[in-house]
């Protein structure tokens, strides 16, 4: 409490100056200080740091044993030196009024984080020299740390860390939770790796940066508790309004086009087949010259599997799709090309295995190893320039017929060792320079091949833990629709912001007996300078089986897995890459619940890793495309499962526009939004709020989430960090401990996956409108003096909903006549049954009348699961400034239903008020039954 009174009281020491760009003498402030640290400004003694010091140009800044320093820099960039380190800034150029300059520091030994302020938003704007080499930050907060002989940097957040080394030799890494190591500078080995930032990085930075007990930060009589309680700080602090939003310009509302069909490639396989080449797929292209040699990466299955950020140990992960990882079962393989072409023979494991070859797609075999084992499995093949298959041990059943019964598999197949074998050709960066630029494209994913061994179908349910597949059941998985993965580029393929999304889902059913089920990611295509063109991103989403059951929630990587030669995009036009888990990093998927126990028989059940082949199928000019630069607000809903109290459901949702907004970026393929939902019901016993960051920031500059804007109806997306935390009913913040687990998708990115909601309701066209579905777990640790027992907050939502437009100020609105709305309803119900609690999704008609001269009006919804419920209106008025907004309560004639309905008029082509978007929120006396969502509607 008093180190955080005294990080708050400094922090407000620091002065902006504006004016031109100047290199100036006093270039920080010393905003904490542990005792033990000294400073040695230019030309003058050596003294102790002081709290609230002025530090100035090329001063040394020493740490002792217990020394710590946080350095405030007047960009807000800042410097946490910790102990037993040394650090100079050397040059600190900054022109407030532009956000430019230049920061120069030294790190001469020791461990500090770095956190970006304006300056570290630019390219080359932050770098930092060692005496390993030089590192360059941008838009980011990393560790760095020279302790132990060795150098470690670590990219916690942010767009790039950058290293030249000493030989001169560059490496990059463009994505948080990578580690650039080297092992042993003090020997003189100065070669870096790049891997993920384990454990060890974390906490040797954190060990060095710990404060030490009755340290008081310089100052001569630290507050007491009392004193800071009644500071009047809180209400200054916490006491401030959630969400701030700024004015914003009127976008233009435009109609999108679609993707055109043209140039797909379909792979199908008979799975009932028995000849050892089932059938050709498509076209006839050039097979591999006969005698070729082909290096191909092959990874198996290990009699064991140690997750990557788990305490665990999977004894049997071939059927949860974890392969490769360890050196046995991760290794190149030479394969030659046989037969004129038709056959690939090569030994694994002691073990020749000669496969059927297509001439090209995919195709079914089954064969006897020079072993004596029969092996069944799939090969795929696109002409001379890639080749990948899967096969495991002769499954002990026949291939299943999809069943048509719901969630019935059959009994899973067996399967035992997997393997997975792939190569081709490196796709070449600059040959994509021009040809890649400006264009989306569209690629089809293959099934999972354990899921197809274990389950007897495909299924684009991707990124998916086998084991869940199987609750869900096949005639669900068959089910499943996709958006393909759509990437789009900019006018240079490798230096602009290339973005990729893929998403899948399927709400099948109503009330109970409701599956439901989405998987997203969304991330950048970039170029490495060794393994040439990578894709990354995050595994998000989840599902839920039944009404009856927790939801469950994903995390993870996806990323392309490269080949033998480190390659990972392939074809000499991009046509091809496998995209899956971090195979060698043992990062694997991982699932959680709100509610325990999870449905899968045990912890080491929660891991899983999933491989799918990337076949390119359209690839068209962005031209073709509508994709508009605008900013929109509107209204979210959820219902969150809180698993500090077992679970339970709680609704929550917006109350007014400004609480989401959502940002589209066209020029940068990006979108952002953040999002505030209420306690409104004050059913949970000490949160009062979520705020939830998605995609990149709306509020600083630069990229620093997940997201991808392919064109005006399909975007995603995932995770922002820096912007999502919860709030107490005491106004206190919890900061999340963890990336947040979260996702933002528009209803029209997976046509037709949400058909089930509106068998008898009329979907609103509503094309000037936004609505779509999110879901996050956010956790963290409440530590304000009236948090519950347990102080770990683990909130979970599953596709909750949203719904957006451009919202019309109060003074834009007609002031005579009348108008009448139509539309939907959608949101999310909880309930209490005699067989426990119940969740599912539901959907509903939504009209309302509204008169401009009178302000009010009436609402309704009707056949929302079986209820109908409705209410007067009025507003808005207020600031003619201001986003309008109106609020109404809702009932129904038996009396059994009460709520309150919130929402706003929306600019339309035909004027100010063409739209309606909000949201609701309903219960019954007893609050065993509660219901939240949104409403769009229009004239």
């Amino acid at each position: 409490m008093r180190r955080q009174y005294v990080m708050a009281a400094l922090g407000a020491a620091l002065v902006m100056v504006p004016g031109a760009a100047t290199a100036r003498s006093d270039v920080g402030v010393a905003a904490a200080v542990n005792q033990d640290a000294l400073r040695t400004p230019p030309g003058a003694p050596t003294r102790t740091v002081v709290l609230g010091d002025n530090l100035i140009f090329r001063e040394r800044i020493e740490t002792a044993g217990e020394g710590l320093v946080q350095i405030l820099l007047v960009d807000g960039s800042t410097f946490t030196v910790g102990a037993n380190s040394d650090l100079v800034i050397d040059e600190f150029v900054y022109d407030p009024d532009a956000g430019t300059g230049r920061l120069v520091a030294t790190l001469g030994k020791g461990v500090a984080r770095f956190v970006g302020g304006r300056l570290s938003k630019n390219a080359g704007g932050v770098t930092v020299k060692t005496p390993v080499g030089t590192i360059g930050i941008r838009g980011g907060i990393a560790n760095l740390n020279l302790l132990d002989g060795g150098a470690r940097f670590s990219l916690l957040f942010g767009d790039e860390l950058s290293f030249t080394g000493l030989n001169g030799e560059s490496r990059r890494i463009y994505e948080r939770g990578y580690t650039l190591a080297i092992a042993s500078a003090q020997a003189g080995n100065y070669r870096p790796e790049i891997r993920r930032t384990n454990q060890a990085d974390i906490a040797g930075v954190q060990q060095g940066l710990a404060g030490r007990s009755g340290q008081t930060g310089g100052i001569s009589a630290p507050p007491t508790d009392t004193q800071v309680r009644n500071s009047g700080l809180g209400q200054t602090n916490s006491g401030r309004p959630v969400v701030a939003v700024l004015p914003r310009p009127r976008p233009e509302v435009v109609q999108s086009t679609r993707i055109t069909e043209g140039g797909q490639v379909v792979n199908e396989i008979n799975h009932g087949a028995t000849g050892d080449i089932i059938r050709e797929v498509v076209g006839d292209p050039p097979p591999p010259v006969d005698g070729g040699e082909v290096v191909m990466r092959v990874l198996t299955a290990a009699a064991s599997y140690d997750p990557a950020f788990e305490t665990f140990t999977v004894t049997d992960p071939g059927r949860q799709g974890l392969i490769g990882g360890t050196p046995g079962s991760d290794i190149t393989a030479t394969f030659t090309v046989t037969g004129g072409g038709t056959q690939l023979t090569g030994t694994i494991g002691g073990e020749t295995i000669t496969i059927p070859l297509p001439t090209g797609g995919e195709a079914a075999f089954r064969v006897v190893t020079s072993g004596g084992r029969t092996v069944a499995g799939s090969v795929y093949r696109n002409g001379d320039h890639f080749l990948a298959f899967t096969y495991f041990e002769e499954i002990t059943a026949p291939l299943l017929i999809p069943s048509e019964v719901p969630g019935d598999i059959g009994g899973p197949l067996v399967v035992n060792e997997p393997t997975f074998g792939f190569w081709g050709v490196r796709t070449d960066p600059d040959a994509l320079r021009v040809a890649g630029a400006n264009q989306i494209r569209r690629y089809h994913l293959s099934s999972d091949p354990v899921h197809v061994a274990r389950t007897g179908i495909g299924h684009d349910l991707y990124f998916l833990n086998p084991l869940a597949g199987e609750m869900l059941g096949s005639y669900f998985l068959q089910n499943v629709r996709t958006s393909d993965l759509l990437t789009v580029t900019g006018p240079n393929l490798t230096e602009n912001d290339t973005r990729f999304l893929v998403a899948s889902m399927l709400i099948q059913g109503q009330g109970a007996n409701q599956a439901s089920a989405i998987s997203v990611s969304a991330g950048r295509i970039y170029e490495d300078e060794e393994d040439g063109l990578v894709v990354g991103g995050p595994r998000r989403g989840g599902f839920r089986v039944s009404g009856y059951d927790p939801s469950v929630l994903y995390a993870g990587p996806v990323s392309s897995v490269p080949g033998g030669d480190g390659s990972h995009v392939f074809g000499p036009n991009g046509e091809n890459f496998v995209l899956g888990f971090g195979v060698g990093d043992l990062d694997t998927g991982n699932d959680s619940s709100a509610r325990l126990p999870l449905p899968y028989e045990s912890v080491t059940d929660t891991v899983s890793g999933y491989m799918h082949v990337a076949q390119v199928a359209s690839i068209s000019p962005v031209g073709e495309f509508t994709r508009t630069s605008r900013l929109l607000n509107g209204y979210a809903s959820g219902m969150v499962e809180v698993g500090s109290n077992g679970g339970a459901a709680v609704p929550f949702w917006s109350l007014t526009p400004e609480m989401l907004t959502i940002g589209f970026d066209a020029v940068n393929n990006s979108v952002g939004a953040s999002m505030t939902v209420l306690d409104t019901f004050e059913a949970d016993d000490h949160l009062a709020a979520l705020v939830l960051g998605f995609g990149d920031s709306l509020f600083t500059t630069g990229p620093n989430g997940q997201s991808a804007l392919i064109d005006d109806d399909r975007y995603a997306l995932t995770y922002n960090f820096g912007e999502t935390f919860a709030v107490t009913d005491e106004g206190s913040i919890i900061a999340p401990d963890s990336n947040p687990r979260s996702y933002m998708v528009p209803s029209t990115l997976v046509a037709g996956a949400d058909n089930d909601l509106f068998t008898d309701v009329a979907r609103c066209t509503c094309a000037f409108l936004e609505w779509g579905y999110w879901g996050t777990r956010f956790r963290g640790e409440d530590v304000s003096e009236t948090a519950p027992f347990d102080p770990r907050r683990r909130d979970f939502v599953h596709l909750g909903t949203w719904a957006a437009g451009d919202v019309s100020t109060f003074g834009e609105l007609p002031t005579v006549g009348s108008a009448s709305y139509a539309g939907h309803a959608v949101g999310n119900v909880a309930r209490t049954t005699t067989d426990g609690p119940v969740q599912y999704l539901a959907a509903g008609n939504f009209n309302m009348t509204y008169d401009f001269g009178a302000r009010s009006g009436t609402a309704s919804i009707t056949n929302f699961d079986g209820y109908n419920f409705g209410g007067s209106v009025l507003g808005p008025s207020g600031n003619p400034e201001g986003l309008n907004h109106f609020i109404g309560g809702l009932g129904n004639p038996e009396e059994t239903l009460s709520g309150v309905l919130t929402g706003s008029f929306v600019r339309g082509p035909g004027g100010p008020a063409q739209g309606v978007v909000g949201s609701f929120g309903v219960s019954d006396p007893s609050g065993s039954y509660t219901a939240t969502g949104v409403v769009v509607g229009q004239q």
